[in-house]
């Protein structure tokens, strides 16, 4: 079901059931008010009859020919009964009908009664009169009220019916116009596709629900847009990285298959594609761990900064042996404000990325690695001696593949910031880069516990 059509039937059950609810109210006061009035005016109507029978000799002259004027007033279906102390019908002998001894007495015990038998209401009550003292039992059908409650019922169905049916198409039309700008919307999405990324929905000034729906759009393409320039950006590059080694173990394979050659020149040619295996090997263990840094990982532990950073500083000094890596601490005694919760395996290699880059790009100069405790959160700062990056460059140092203009003479690929912006990302740490041409660069990396 489509939402117009909901909220056209969401919107016409809500209104039907308020006005079902005011014409039930209206119904049943009014037919109280049925009840009530009859019930009066069967009272009146045995006071009536007792003062005619009962009350001559007490009533002037004038105030009998009034009684005597209301007593042809009869109800519908009326029945009436005097009876004397000793229950017998007295003045009025109508056999017909006589009512039970145990009504008699109940009249006049409580001196009044009032009772109904489905539509026929009764009324009782005890007269006293200097000529003796009478129950006068009264019953009518007030024939009038119910055909006036019937006609009543029959309007307000009607009128409910009508209602309901225009409460529906009103409430179709207002959805329409209500849903109108997301159908707009739709309309345009629907056109946007991979290669229109560029495409922006149309947006107002106002600041209305759908407004803000198509600003988060728009928000959404431009990411998406980003996301696959960087993707298309991230194929070009890397088919070029890979491309080049692969290109030159086939261009050393076949020169060495054109003719017979010594030992020392296969032994020569051997190595060079050891070489560039070895490089595509890199390549390719830095991909699939860029790869990698973008899985979600749940199962983080403890992880103590001290040790982990002291790991990767021997890891390091052990591949390059020239290295010259100082570490300091400046750490509180409880070991439990600088242990955090992550992959020790992915921070490993983030913080070896970096102090990898730190030693080759300062020419194997002293690195200096700390760890300190700075706004209760743990601080790594790793700080060279090297060539520096420019100001213009440090927005796009963690791009995979970029490289900067003052790197051309070092070996690499550019993915190492790449993967370790993305792996302190997951472990919501911050990096701060402050760095100076020819002077050196320090990476501060903040943690959160």
């Amino acid at each position: 079901m489509k939402i117009r059509d909901r909220l056209s039937l969401q919107f016409t059950l809500i209104s039907a059931l308020l006005l079902f609810a005011v014409l039930a109210g209206i119904y049943l006061l009014t037919g109280q008010y049925r009840k009530t009035d009859f019930r009066e005016r069967l009272l009146d109507r045995a006071i009536t009859n007792a003062e005619l029978f009962l009350a001559q000799d007490n009533l002037s002259e004038e105030k009998f020919r009034e009684v005597q004027k209301k007593y042809p007033q009869s109800l519908p279906e009326e029945r009436v009964h005097i009876y004397n102390d000793q229950d017998e019908p007295v003045f009025i002998h109508d056999t017909a009908y006589q009512w039970p001894r145990a009504v008699i007495d109940e009249a006049r015990n409580k001196k009044s009664i009032f009772y109904a038998e489905g539509n026929r209401q009764t009324v009782g009550i005890y007269y006293v009169d200097n000529s003796g003292n009478f129950t006068v039992l009264l019953s009518a059908i007030d024939s009038y009220g119910l055909q006036q409650m019937h006609q009543l019922f029959l309007v307000m169905f009607a009128a409910f019916t009508i209602s309901v049916i225009i409460l529906f198409f009103t409430g179709r039309l207002f959805s329409n116009i209500a849903l109108s700008p997301i159908i707009k919307v739709i309309s345009e999405v629907k056109f946007i596709r991979s290669t229109s990324l560029d495409k922006r929905l149309k947006t107002k000034a106002g600041k209305d629900e759908i407004n803000e729906l198509a600003v988060t759009f728009n928000n959404l393409l431009e990411h998406l847009e980003q996301s696959f320039e960087s993707q298309s950006s991230f194929v070009a590059h890397a088919s070029h990285e890979l491309r080049t080694p692969v290109t030159s173990i086939i261009g050393d394979i076949e020169v060495t298959l054109l003719q017979e050659r010594d030992n020392e020149e296969y032994r020569m040619i051997l190595q060079n594609v050891l070489a560039e295996s070895e490089k595509l090997n890199d390549l390719l263990n830095n991909l699939f761990e860029l790869t990698q840094s973008n899985i979600d990982i749940k199962a983080f532990q403890s992880v103590r900064l001290d040790e982990l950073l002291w790991q990767v500083k021997d890891e390091w000094s052990n591949r390059i042996p020239d290295s010259r890596i100082e570490l300091s601490y400046d750490l509180p005694a409880d070991p439990k404000k600088f242990t955090i919760q992550g992959n020790d395996h992915l921070l490993f290699v983030a913080l070896g990325n970096i102090i990898k880059n730190a030693i080759k790009f300062s020419n194997n100069n002293i690195i200096r690695c700390g760890l300190y405790i700075q706004n209760n959160m743990p601080v790594i700062s790793i700080r060279d001696v090297g060539i520096g990056i420019s100001t213009h460059e440090l927005e796009k140092i963690y791009q995979p593949f970029y490289r900067g203009e003052n790197t051309r003479g070092y070996a690499g690929f550019g993915i190492g910031l790449s993967l370790a912006d993305k792996i302190f990302r997951l472990h919501n740490a911050r990096i701060l880069v402050n760095s100076e041409l020819n002077v050196g660069t320090e990476f501060l990396i903040s943690f959160s516990n």
